[in-house]
This record gives C-alpha cells, sequence and structure tokens, in this order.
C-alpha cells in the first residue's frame, strides 16, 4: 500500500469540496433563471454554511475517536449524496436541501483532512505535503470562476454537480487504495464530547443568519422580527453557562480573555462575511455588466477578486514578519476600507478598470487578513490549544459566511428583477461597513 494514494485522495477530495462554493457562485444567477427561487437566492450558500458549523466541532473530536479515515470516507459519502439531489433538483428549495446535505459532509471532511497527512507522513516530509495541500485549495480558488462559467454555458448547470461526484468518487478510491496506516487516536470518550455545545452554537447560529434574513427582507419597518433577539439572547446565555463548565468545550471561553485572540476571532467573522459575500454578489454585477455592454463576464469579475485573494494568502506569511506587531492587519483592513469606499464611487460612474482594481484590492486584503488573525492568534497560545482555536477561527469564518452572504444579497431586488448596477449600491456600502469594523477592531 502506497501513502501516496491516500494522500492524492485527501488532495482530490479538497479539491472537490474546494471548487463547489465558487463554481456554484457562477452559475447560480444561471440556475435561478432555469428553476426559479430567487428569493431564495442567498440561501444556497448559507443553508451549506450553516450544515457545516453543526458538524464541524462534533465530528472532528469524534474522527479523533475512532479514525480519521473513517470519518474522511464517510464524509465523501454524504458529500456525494448531496451533490447527486443537487444535480436532479427540479426546484429552489431542493436545491437547497442538497446543500445543506452537501454541507454536512463538508464539515465532516474539512477537519480531518489535514491531520490524516500529518498522521500519514513522518514529520520531515509533512511540511512539503501540507504546502502541497495548500496549494492543491488555492487552485481551486482560481479555477473555479471559469470553469463554473463554461460548465454553465456549454453543458449545463447540473454538469457541476454530477462532475463534482465523479471527484468524489475518485477520492474515495483513492483512499481506500492508499496505506491502512496507524492513526494516532484520542483516548476521549464519546461522552466527554461538547454534543449540546456543539448543537446550540449550530442554533445560535441559525438564528442570527434567520434574524439577518429578516431585517433585511422586511426592511420597512415591520417589527415582527424582534422576537429572534431574546431567542438569541438565551441561546447565547446558555452556549456560554455549557462551555464555561465543559471539560472538553467547542468554544473555549477563556480564548476571548485574550485580546489578540478575541480580535482575530472577529476579524476571522468579518473576513468570512466579506469573502462569502462577495462570492455571492460579484457574479450578480458581472451579469449586469455584461448586459450593459461590457465585456465582462461574471466569471472573470469573481476571478480579480480571487487571484487577490491568493496574492494576499501567499504574501501575508512572509510580510507579517516585517511589520510591528498589530501594524499589518490594520493596513490591511485600512486598505481594504478604502477600496470598498472607492467601489461605491467606481460603480456609480461606471469606471470598469476602477472597479476591477479595487475588487482585486480588498481580495488581497480578505486574503492577508485571513493568514494574519492565524498566524497571530497560534503564535499567542500554547501547543496544545492551536488545533482547537484552528478550529474556533474556521467556525468563526464559516458564521461570518453565513452572515455576509445574508447582508449583502439583501441589498439587492430579487435577482430576476436585478436590471442595473445602480441597484448594487446598498451591497457594496454593507461593505463598507464590514472593512470599516474590520479595521476599528484592530485599533481598539
Amino acid at each position: 500500500m502506497n501513502p501516496l494514494l491516500g494522500f492524492a485522495g485527501i488532495l482530490t477530495g479538497m479539491f472537490a469540496i474546494g471548487v463547489m462554493q465558487l463554481i456554484l457562485a457562477t452559475a447560480l444567477p444561471f440556475i435561478v433563471a432555469e428553476i426559479g427561487g430567487g428569493d431564495l437566492y442567498s440561501w444556497v450558500f448559507s443553508s451549506y454554511l450553516l450544515a457545516s458549523l453543526a458538524t464541524i466541532p462534533l465530528f472532528s473530536k469524534l474522527a479523533d475517536i475512532y479514525g480519521k479515515r473513517k470519518f474522511f470516507l464517510l464524509g465523501m459519502g454524504i458529500f456525494g449524496v448531496g451533490s447527486l439531489y443537487g444535480g436532479l433538483a427540479p426546484s429552489m428549495p431542493q436545491l437547497i436541501a442538497a446543500r445543506v446535505v452537501q454541507g454536512l459532509g463538508a464539515g465532516i471532511i474539512t477537519p480531518v483532512a489535514l491531520a490524516m497527512i500529518t498522521d500519514m507522513f513522518p514529520a520531515e516530509k509533512r511540511g512539503s505535503m501540507i504546502g502541497i495541500f495548500g496549494f492543491v485549495q488555492l487552485s481551486a480558488i482560481l479555477l473555479s470562476p471559469p470553469l463554473g462559467s463554461f460548465i454553465t454555458k456549454n453543458a449545463g448547470w447540473f454538469w457541476i454537480f454530477f462532475l463534482n461526484i465523479g471527484l468524489v468518487g475518485i477520492s474515495s478510491f483513492l483512499v481506500l487504495l492508499g496505506s491502512r496506516h496507524q492513526e494516532n487516536t484520542s483516548s476521549m470518550k464519546p461522552v466527554e464530547i461538547d454534543i449540546a455545545g456543539g448543537l446550540i452554537f449550530g442554533a445560535f447560529c441559525a438564528l442570527t443568519v434567520g434574524f439577518t434574513n429578516v431585517l433585511g427582507k422586511q426592511g420597512n419597518g415591520d417589527s415582527s422580527g424582534l422576537w429572534f433577539l431574546p431567542v438569541i439572547s438565551m441561546t447565547a446565555l446558555l452556549l456560554v453557562i455549557i462551555e464555561s463548565r465543559h471539560r472538553n468545550p467547542v468554544i473555549k471561553i477563556e480564548f476571548l480573555k485574550t485580546r489578540i485572540i478575541r480580535s482575530s476571532i472577529i476579524s476571522s467573522i468579518l473576513a468570512g462575511a466579506i469573502m462569502y459575500g462577495l462570492v455571492t454578489i460579484l457574479p450578480l454585477c458581472g451579469i449586469v455588466l455584461s448586459k450593459q455592454g461590457f465585456q465582462f463576464d461574471e466569471s472573470k469579475i469573481l476571478l480579480f477578486f480571487m487571484i487577490g485573494i491568493t496574492i494576499g494568502l501567499l504574501a501575508s506569511s512572509r510580510l507579517a514578519d516585517r511589520f510591528r506587531s498589530g501594524t499589518y492587519p490594520r493596513l490591511l483592513w485600512g486598505i481594504m476600507s478604502a477600496s470598498a469606499l472607492l467601489m461605491v464611487y467606481s460603480i456609480s460612474n461606471r469606471n470598469l478598470m476602477l472597479f476591477n482594481l479595487l475588487n482585486a484590492l480588498i481580495g488581497i486584503g480578505t486574503g492577508g487578513v485571513m493568514a494574519t488573525f492565524l498566524i497571530n492568534s497560534q503564535n499567542a497560545i500554547s501547543s496544545q490549544d492551536r488545533t482547537t482555536l484552528s478550529g474556533l477561527i474556521q467556525l468563526g469564518r464559516y458564521f461570518g459566511g453565513s452572515l455576509g452572504v445574508t447582508l449583502l444579497t439583501d441589498m439587492l431586488p430579487e435577482v430576476t428583477l436585478i436590471s442595473g448596477i445602480g441597484q448594487f449600491h446598498g451591497a457594496f456600502g454593507v461593505l463598507v461597513a464590514l472593512c470599516a469594523a474590520g479595521l476599528v477592531n484592530e485599533i481598539l
């Protein structure tokens, strides 16, 4: 048995997961035109992120107990079922249900993939293997926009899901063939897992996103959605009580007492909101621009942002050490705030060249912030807490993504009613507020 086969299977599986979200972003406007459901547009993305939030903290610990390889294959199976259901979905509610299934599978796979690589190779080889792992993820970011546009326009949107099933099958087969290595399992018992905390955290996230969605849809002084507030408050209080008492909490309350970690978690939420929010609305913006005579389609406008994120991720690991602590993230948030503000101006004046430049700059800032807050927070704690903190920051990014998708899309009319570029002013105004909040967080 060759561990390289298993490694190739993990890479294929993570590519399938990474490419799905961004490919779907470019395809979704065309899917809505075919099956309807424009009023549910944002939930195609939010439902996936929320489902992943529910499974990441629980299954990462179960995988430590029973074996990561088993749970990787389980997650791939669930993700494959969701992909099949998505390709066959005749309506938007069923497509959202398929995305929930995909999110559940991805939430199982994501936390165990990197740990599997660590288990499969000796210490002297792990660095290069993790580097390849990161390269594959960046490749998914760059290839997804043009690939999604090409498949949708030449074969049909449902082939995005069917081709993804092929990647899932290849991944599972290679992992099965790969070396049956001895995994590092935990001595923790199932009863020691914070199941209640994980479920309540998921409920808190779902309620918060639901409340944001209701506020965005009302926008007319109607206060009927305010019943969410006491429920959210009680859920948050219950979560704090449970997590402060549990031996192995999903949310380690002590982390929030350290300024660097607290700032990093807030930054992860805001960066997630910006990234997933723009991934959702930029393809719509590109379609409107192309209809108004600009030689620019939905995949190209998203590609500028994805290239920026890739540059930011790659550059920040080198640049962050050259600045005094705190200066570099403030600089990034400052650039993003100014770029977002100018983005509103460029949209108003139909200056596409400036818009593309600003789009890429926000991508660079977002990628840079994502790399920086992870580095800073990891350096602030002891080694035994780093895995837990990494999971918490990932949860924060997904939670922020759910909020960002809802906030930005709620500033737009229903997808089928979008006819002018001026209708994006509200969404980019929210982007300005998110970037400014990130800068304030770093300053304070």
